[in-house]
């Protein structure tokens, strides 16, 4: 029998046993738990707002507010 997905967030990044990068850009869930914190500033976020993410890959920070 199928597992039931952990949460509801359709990004594929939640089922991949190695996902490159460490927070989900829907939903800033941990999706690799295992990789190395990066440092993140507003620069870096910019970058990642204007890329259209919902949330930083590195760190988990909501970037843009949900409509």
């Amino acid at each position: 029998m199928a597992r039931p997905p952990l949460n509801s967030c359709e990004n594929m990044n939640h089922r991949r046993r190695d996902a490159p990068v460490s927070h989900c850009p829907q939903c800033g869930g941990v999706v690799n738990a295992t990789l190395r914190q990066t440092q993140c500033d507003g620069a870096k976020h910019a970058v990642a707002v204007r890329q259209h993410r919902a949330f930083c890959v590195d760190c988990g920070t909501q970037l843009i507010n949900s409509r």
